[in-house]
Parts: structure tokens; C-alpha cells; sequence
């Protein structure tokens, strides 16, 4: 059952500066899952309130969009199911990192059991740093060739680093 993933790299809102841009994953599933296979937790354990959002009339899933949201030290972990990705201005690329051949439920529970840093200590830490831990994970878990990896990651930088208002001059 291969499953597609992808990172989205939205753009900065109201100034599009490469360190505001937020970054999650996105699965298409090669079949519909039943959405009662999809349960939030916490990820990792950290004690972090997960968030899920489906529309109560679907009753299989597609896809996911996969993210932390918030700001340095109040990460939480959401998914959005039945999400498609929006042909409109606020998404600034779309990164197909690959195809693999496993349960999308086993990739998106690594997923959503990676890690959040919200120490006191991590203040620089944000959703671009979260997608390169999944990353991390699934080549760990031996679902992600390391090419393929790295190749999504400078990709994502790339795309981060091209935000419109970064090199502005007034």
C-alpha cells in the first residue's frame, strides 16, 4: 500500500520572513481508511493536547495534513484529515519527498509520536525543525531512504529561504 509524502511550506502572514514560514507534512493515502483509525494523542507523551479535524459527514480518509502549531515553548501536535492542498497564495511550495511502501497508519503513527521541543530551552525550535525529526524517524524506522530525506529537507530550506519579505529593502 504505497503512501505519498509530501511537505507544504506556506507563506508568512502579514510579512513573509524565512523564519515565520510554517512547514507540515501531508500523506495521501493509496486507500481510504476508515476514519475511526484515526484517534488523537499526545505526541510523544509530552502531556501536549493533540488536535484533530474531520468533517462529520466523511466516513473514510484520504489524506492528512500533519503539523505543530503555536509558538516556542506551546507546540501542540494537529491533523487534518480530508485536507486538500489549496491552489491559493498562502501555500509558497508543495515538496514531493517520496512514495513508500508501507501502512499509512504506520507512517503517521511515527509521525505523530515525534517528538515536540518545548523547553525552556528551545526557543528557536518551530515546524520546520519538526518536519526534519519525522524525517528523521521514518528513515530510522527504515520507511524513508536517506537521499530521499535529505533531498525533502533542502528542498523545505529552499523554499523557506525564498520568502518574499527577507531580503526587502524599503
Amino acid at each position: 500500500m504505497p503512501t505519498k509524502l509530501s511537505i507544504i511550506v506556506f507563506v508568512a502572514s502579514p510579512l513573509d520572513y524565512a523564519r515565520y514560514r510554517h512547514t507540515a507534512l501531508f500523506i495521501e493515502f493509496d486507500e481510504e481508511i476508515h476514519k475511526e483509525n484515526f484517534i488523537t494523542s499526545d505526541s510523544a507523551g509530552t502531556g501536549t493536547n493533540a488536535s484533530l479535524a474531520i468533517d462529520e459527514e466523511s466516513t473514510h480518509v484520504k489524506t492528512s495534513v500533519m503539523e505543530v502549531v503555536g509558538s516556542p515553548g506551546f507546540f501542540t501536535f494537529s491533523e487534518r484529515l480530508n485536507w486538500g492542498i489549496p491552489t491559493s497564495t498562502n501555500i509558497a511550495r508543495v515538496i514531493p519527498v517520496a512514495t513508500i511502501d508501507s501502512s499509512g497508519l504506520e507512517m503517521r503513527d511515527i509521525i505523530s509520536k515525534t517528538q515536540i521541543a518545548n523547553g525552556e530551552v528551545e526557543t528557536d525550535w518551530n515546524s520546520q525543525n519538526w518536519v526534519g525529526d519525522v524525517l528523521d524517524r521514518l528513515v530510522s524506522a527504515g520507511l524513508l531512504d536517506v537521499e530521499k530525506k535529505e533531498r525533502g529537507v533542502d528542498d523545505m530550506i529552499e523554499a523557506v529561504l525564498e520568502a518574499a519579505d527577507e531580503n526587502y529593502v524599503g
